[in-house]
């Protein structure tokens, strides 16, 4: 797999950095992790996600915040695997606790760009722990972009000093391989 390290700025939304483009090793990784439950994919994966960070200089914050995924999911799931990403930080830094999804939604595989919109809107709340820190977002995939921008807006609404994110792979630029930003 050969790391992308790429950050680029979501309209209305934080930057995110890229380890990987959505595909090949790298994406079949995700969909393993995700949809197979192969965790002993976790801690690999969490390694290198955590080494991107460092590269890219995302690591310089005071909060690393897995996306959350709603408690029916999780149960139904067994794991978070936006946790298992953050394996591989420093664990004084990952603070789970700092925003939870509150509304179940349905899977953003397969909605519209404006279905995904709506079903994001309010799912998330963030504790008011949050506030004055900067916080690093991180999850699997970035596809259209809109739970990370839900969530970085639910954080700053809560007094997040600022939002970035992280994801392993990123769809949106699988076809986009312009220089590493």
């Amino acid at each position: 797999m050969q790391p992308l390290d790429r950050i680029e700025s979501l309209d209305d939304g934080p930057a995110v950095g890229a380890a990987f483009l959505y595909e090949g090793r790298a994406g079949q990784a995700v969909r393993r992790l995700k949809y197979e439950r192969a965790t002993a994919l976790g801690a690999p994966m969490a390694a290198l996600l955590a080494q991107a960070a460092g590269r890219m200089g995302l690591d310089r914050v005071d909060a690393i915040v897995p996306v959350p995924i709603h408690f029916l999911r999780r149960c139904s799931r067994g794991f978070n695997q936006s946790e298992l990403l953050c394996e591989g930080f420093d664990r004084t830094k990952v603070r789970p606790d700092l925003l939870r999804r509150v509304r179940s939604t349905r899977p953003q595989v397969g909605l519209s760009r404006e279905q995904r919109s709506r079903n994001l809107r309010g799912a998330f709340r963030a504790s008011p722990a949050v506030e004055g820190l900067r916080v690093l977002l991180v999850d699997d995939v970035l596809t259209g972009g809109f739970t990370m921008r839900e969530c970085a807006s639910t954080l700053i609404a809560a007094g997040a000093a600022g939002v970035q994110g992280l994801v392993f792979c990123h769809e949106r630029l699988a076809s986009a391989r312009g220089p590493v930003a």
